[in-house]
């Protein structure tokens, strides 16, 4: 079996092709097609056609948490599947801010509009992901992850009010793995769980003990150096195969696997294609 990752939207994009601030990738395993985000706003559809993927025939969305650059672009694909299997967590709903030194608070929530139509699906359609579950043949999504490690924060300063203080644990992020005969490939949106956490998760939840790749957003980009070295040593323990760091993982982080791991660093864009083919 042949696992096929299509990467549609990101920061950044092949020619031709928009980029934005968000994240979309198209997953073939297992027999079902999963889009696995949904970016911030046109770049799915624009996109999407550009790379002659047709959205009405996906078997399933999954939402890797409730932040913009990731469901802004719901309605689209709801226009375009209107049955299609919809996967995430409760908390999905939060509303969430975004709060930097000497500027204002910035909302982050998924969009209204967006909220109302997943809010109004059927519960037959609509998933709700509180536990490790299988969504298709050998692909799982690891609910919410225990976050264990002492210097993995949310990557930013996210909170659930505007005026900052209530800190945004962000509790509904979770990654997907697949399984294949190397190893996990893990996918990540934005990771806020932490990559040590999501990884130290997977393991455990789905009893390997092989991380063959990792694929997504890492939110390194206001990392420390700390957290940076104490990354390496966890991944260059694991030693992937390759990693697809993008989205919100930032240049320095990047820069600094390429410099320190033994891993093929391979930075995403929109229309980055990985296929992962299994010996016969």
């Amino acid at each position: 079996m042949t696992t096929v990752l299509k990467i549609i939207v990101d920061n950044h994009a092949a020619k031709g092709l928009a980029a934005e601030h968000g994240l979309s990738m198209l997953i073939e395993s297992g027999g079902r097609r999963i889009l696995f985000d949904a970016g911030q706003g046109d770049a799915l559809e624009n996109n999407s056609r550009q790379l002659g993927l047709d959205l009405k025939h996906i078997d399933a969305l999954v939402l890797s948490h409730g932040h913009y650059d990731h469901t802004g672009a719901v309605d689209f694909v709801m226009q375009e599947n209107p049955e299609v299997q919809v996967y995430a967590h409760p908390a999905i709903f939060s509303e969430r801010y975004s709060i930097y030194p000497g500027k204002d608070a910035k909302d982050i929530s998924m969009p209204s509009e967006e909220r109302l139509i997943v809010g109004n699906l059927p519960d037959s359609q609509l998933n709700w992901v509180k536990a490790p579950t299988q969504i298709a043949p050998g692909v799982w999504l690891t609910g919410p992850i225990p976050r264990l490690h002492p210097l993995e924060d949310t990557g930013g300063p996210f909170f659930e009010d505007p005026e900052g203080q209530i800190p945004d644990p962000i509790a509904d992020d979770m990654a997907m793995w697949i399984e294949t005969k190397a190893g996990l490939v893990v996918v990540c949106g934005c990771c806020h769980s932490g990559i040590i956490n999501t990884l130290g998760h997977i393991l455990a939840a789905s009893g390997s003990s092989r991380i063959r790749g990792i694929i997504g957003g890492l939110h390194l980009r206001n990392s420390s150096d700390e957290r940076l070295h104490a990354t390496v040593d966890v991944l260059r323990a694991y030693a992937p195969e390759f990693m697809v760091p993008c989205h919100c993982t930032g240049t320095l982080a990047t820069d600094f696997f390429k410099q320190n791991l033994k891993t093929e660093i391979h930075p995403g864009y929109a229309g980055f294609e990985l296929k992962t083919g299994e010996p016969s």
